[in-house]
Formats: structure tokens, C-alpha cells, sequence
């Protein structure tokens, strides 16, 4: 499988970093990727991420570079943390609290995103006013250590709505935790991210020729 080089040579020529999307690929197809990456790009990938807990299973990748982006399932937890060494979309005290106990348990560890409502048109999420609540929890954890903020829009947004979205992460970041990271973006709008020197950027159907 070929890399998109204009989009990679775009990245080095950012602050950002990629976090490549192989959820759609198979095993194969996923390996060759990080191969190329880690021996051609290594300086701007932050490495990869997937979502369905069977093909993590079956892809048996390096933990330590493996980020989990999806819905969270109390029952999938276990394996998150036995598979994956960061989560982007932590947005419930029940399941932070339950990350805690099962690390704590399996004498491991893990990195969480805080994934932040920017979206007041959706229900869920954390809300803004829920933040300081997450944090003063996770301060108190052992297990779990916070990266900072991550968000997923509606696909149908404008650039003036993407601005802002990218706009309102970075300043929560600056407010709470300076040394933290951002991670957001798309194929889509990885262009706006960059020039925004959004941290962390999500790039899959783009990345790949």
C-alpha cells in the first residue's frame, strides 16, 4: 500500500503530528503501513488508531503506540487496557473511574483525552462546566493520566464552525494544562488543523494512495 508523501512532506512542514486511522484495514495492509511510517516518518507519527476490539485482537500491535477512538463500552474496557495505551474519547466519570480500577488491577496503566462537547447541538460528551469535575478526579488517580482534550464534530459543519472548534480546544488547553495536547481533526479538514497547529491530527482515507 502506497502513502500519500504530499500529505506526510504537509505534516513535517507542520507542528502537528498524524495519528494514522488503519481501523478499516486488514492485518496486512495495517503492518505494511506502520512499517513505511515508522522507517520514512517516524518524526511526525504519533502512530495509529482503531476502534473495534476483535481487530485489535487479531492485529496484536504494539501497545504502547495503539490509540483507542470510539464509543466506550464498560464490558471493553479490560481489553482497552490490555491493547491500547491511550484513550480519545473518555467522556463519562462512570468509565473513568472503572479504567482506574481495572489498570490499578492489572498493574498497568493508561493515557486518556477528555472528549469535550463543541457541538452544544448534540447531547453527550462532557460539557465545558463538567471539566474541572474530570480533572480533579483523574489528579487523584494512579492508573490513569490525562493528555488533555479531543473532540468529533457532525461531518456537515462549515470552516467557520471547524475554526472554532480547533479554536475553543487549544484555549481549554492553555487554560488547564499547558504541557497537554489537542487531539482533533480529520481527512477532511487535516489542512485547517495544521494551520491551526491543532497536536494530534486523525488522518486515515487520505494517508493511503
Amino acid at each position: 500500500m502506497e502513502l500519500n508523501k504530499e500529505l506526510l512532506e504537509e505534516f513535517r512542514d507542520s507542528e502537528s503530528k498524524i495519528l494514522a486511522v488503519t481501523k478499516y484495514l486488514e492485518k496486512s495492509d495495517t503492518l505494511d503501513i506502520i512499517e513505511q511510517l515508522e522507517k520514512n516518518y517516524s518524526d511526525i507519527l504519533e502512530w495509529i488508531w482503531e476502534n473495534r476490539i476483535e481487530l485489535i485482537k487479531e492485529k496484536n500491535l504494539n501497545r504502547e503506540k495503539l490509540h483507542f477512538i470510539w464509543n466506550i463500552q464498560s464490558k471493553q474496557i479490560k481489553d482497552i487496557i490490555k491493547y491500547c495505551s491511550v484513550v480519545h474519547s473518555l467522556d463519562n466519570i462512570k468509565h473513568l473511574k472503572k479504567f482506574e480500577d481495572i489498570a490499578w488491577k492489572q498493574w498497568n496503566w493508561i493515557e486518556v483525552f477528555l472528549q469535550i462537547n463543541v457541538d452544544k447541538t448534540k447531547p453527550g460528551w462532557i460539557s465545558i462546566e463538567k471539566i474541572p469535575e474530570f480533572l480533579e478526579l483523574i489528579w487523584e488517580m494512579e492508573n490513569v493520566s490525562l493528555i488533555w482534550f479531543s473532540s468529533i464534530w457532525r461531518s456537515d459543519c462549515n470552516i467557520e464552525e471547524k475554526e472554532g472548534e480547533f479554536d475553543l480546544l487549544i484555549n481549554l488547553r492553555n487554560k488547564y494544562l499547558q504541557n497537554g495536547f489537542v487531539s482533533a481533526g480529520t481527512s477532511r479538514d487535516y489542512k485547517l488543523a495544521l494551520e491551526k497547529n491543532v497536536d494530534i491530527v486523525r488522518v486515515g482515507s487520505k494517508l493511503y494512495n
